[in-house]
Order: C-alpha cells, then structure tokens, then sequence
C-alpha cells in the first residue's frame, strides 16, 4: 500500500504530495545547472518507490523522506546535485532555528512558515502579546485569530434575527450592565464555530449590542442573543471569521497598528487617526500635548493644524513677551511622541499643519 500520509515538523499530519518532492529536486538540479526532465522524473520516482518500500503502511516524517532524497540523488551519481540539495536542507533548518528563537518557541505552525524572518522580528517587536517578564506567549496564528474574531463580532449583531433597522424596540439594558461588570467570568465562555471569544472579545460584542440596544435597533434580549451563540445559530461567521484570517496570513491585507495591537484585549481601541484641536493660549498647546500622549499610548496617530496659533515674535498680551510660533510647538508634540511610544512599541506618527497664509509657513517648510 503507497504511503499517503506525511508527519510535518510540528506534528501535523498531511496528505503525502509527490510535486513537492519534485519541486525541491528541480530546485537543486537548476542550482548546479542540470536541466533534464527525464532524469528529473527518473529520481522522482526512484525516491517515491524507495518511500512506498521502506514506508508501507506507516506515516514517514518529512525528515526520513528528504533523507531518502539525498540517498537517490547519489546513488544516481548525481553529487553535484546531493551537495545542492543538503546545503538548501542546511539553510531551511538554519531559517527555522532562528524563527523558533524569535517567537520563543520549541515547534514552528504551517503560519510561522508563511511569515519571513524580518516579518516575524516586526511582529515579536511590537504585536505579540507578552507576559510580565518580556517572554512573547502568543503566536502569530493566535494574533490574527484575535483579531478576525473581533471583526466579525458586528456581523452577528447586524444579522436579521438579532437587528432591526426600525429602532422600535425596547430590552432590557439591567442585564447588559450585568454582564458588562462581569466580563471577566465570561473567557472562552462561547464560541462562533472553532473560535472561542476571550472575555475582551465577549466585553466588545455585549458594548456593541448595548449601543444599538439604546437606539431601539435589537430585536431580541441580550440573554436570548447569547443562548443563540451558545447553541450555535451563529456558526455560520466561522467563514467570515475564516476570510479575514487567511487575507491576514496570506498578506494580502492587512489592518492597522492599533487593531493587531488591540483586537481582543484590554485597551479595544482600534482608530488609527486622530485629529486634536488646538487654540492659541497655553491651556489649549498643553491640553494638546496631553491627549497626544494619551493617544499615542493606545496606539493612534495624531493630527494638528498649528494655523491658530500666532507667528514667532508675535506679542503675547498676558506676559508682554514674544511668542515662541508654531513650529516651537511642533517641537514640543515631537518630543511627547518621541517619549511616548504609540500603543507601547513603536515611535508616535504626527501630522503637522500649517495654512499657506501663516507668516511662519517658510520657517515650517
């Protein structure tokens, strides 16, 4: 009987597929110039014949079949071709070791693979969760099921048999509070087809239906909406939850900072931009530069129009000194967001503004 299973690395079993044995020694017969499709099919079979006789009825590890390539490959008096293949074998496993490292992990997912080593380092850096210690506790994969689930929370308050677009209903908004005050006891408590909410998904859907509770628009009670859930009326978003995930992996799309920052955890917020006003008196610069700060600690970015504010030298009537301009209070912004790292993992991201007409447009240019 052929074998028609294969252990992965990381414990996987997966169908046994011909055409990536071919393709890795295609690779390595191109790499020292052999371009023979007839010898190509001749070592293809030799080595599927050799893992159907050595391997019948059994599930071979990745590593035994790519062992028995090697073996082929110079027992076919192809050396040249042997040695490209070992050294590919050497820098996989060498790119391997090194994303084991950075994810902190003893065992690489099929997700792990997909991401390069920079990409992994720029997700360890700054979207991973960590715990008190600095140590990454959550893999990539985790990361965009996170945040898929909480992107597909809205569909299932928007589905007709929960939402009405005539805002005539009235619930009970007591049980909402309740179980508000109480999201804490509900992690991992339901399930939208094989993915479990965490208690800052479950606190998300409950705010989300209070709000559109308030405007009349749910049809039925929140307790009626989580019994749904529970009994798994609503496991049809699974595919959605499924879509969004594989544009994530598959970067194809990907969302802003604040959502892989926040997307089922504590903070929750997931805006990206913002604009913070600012008047022409002290109060106003320094309230600016407060809520930048606050901001930029969740995670957004910050826009300003500094066009109110007078130019340098300008006389300020409360001190009868000189103004300072805006472009000394860009500074100012500049070192907040220097200091406060946006949602605590990177440098903050200003947008500064100046109207053509300000006499210090040149000086912000």
């Amino acid at each position: 009987m052929p074998v028609e299973k294969v252990m992965k690395r990381d414990g996987r079993i997966v169908p046994f597929d011909e055409s990536r044995i071919r393709w890795a020694i295609q690779r390595a017969m191109w790499e020292v110039g052999v371009r023979d499709e007839n010898l190509l099919d001749k070592i293809v079979k030799d080595v599927v014949d050799r893992i159907n006789e050595l391997y019948e009825g059994q599930i071979p590890h990745i590593e035994n079949i790519q062992d028995i390539v090697e073996l082929e490959l110079m027992r076919n008096g192809l050396f040249e071709v042997a040695k490209a293949y070992i050294i590919y074998r050497k820098k996989k496993a060498e790119i391997r070791e090194e994303k084991r490292k950075i994810l902190n992990k003893e065992k690489l997912d099929e997700i792990d693979k997909r991401f390069s080593i920079n990409a992994l380092r720029v997700l360890a850096s700054r979207y991973l969760i960590k715990n008190e210690e600095g140590k990454i506790i959550e893999s990539p994969k985790q990361l965009f099921e996170r945040v898929a689930i909480l992107a597909a929370i809205p569909d299932l308050l928007y589905d007709e048999r929960v939402f009405s677009k005539e805002g005539t209903h009235t619930q009970d908004l007591k049980r909402v509070e309740y179980y508000l005050q109480n999201f804490e006891n509900f992690d991992g408590a339901y399930s939208i087809g094989r993915f479990k909410l965490n208690k800052y998904h479950f606190e998300r859907m409950v705010n989300l239906y209070r709000e559109l509770a308030e405007k009349g628009k749910m049809k039925i009670s929140i307790d009626e909406f989580l019994n749904m859930l529970e009994n798994g009326e609503f496991d049809e978003y699974e595919n959605v939850i499924e879509e969004f995930f594989n544009l994530m992996v598959n970067q194809v799309f990907m969302p802003n900072t604040p959502a892989l920052i926040n997307s089922g955890r504590p903070l929750g917020m997931l805006s990206a931009c913002f604009v913070v006003p600012i008047e022409d008196d002290m109060e106003s610069i320094m309230k600016a530069a407060h809520d930048v700060a606050i901001i930029q600690k969740m995670g957004g970015g910050t826009g300003i129009n500094f066009s109110k504010l007078r130019p340098e030298g300008d006389l300020v009537g409360t001190t009868t000194g000189a103004a300072s301009g805006p472009v000394s209070f860009m500074h100012l912004i500049d070192a907040v967001s220097d200091v406060i790292k946006q949602g605590g993992v990177r440098r903050g991201a200003n947008m500064g503004i100046l109207e053509v007409w300000h006499p210090d447009i040149e000086k912000f240019i």
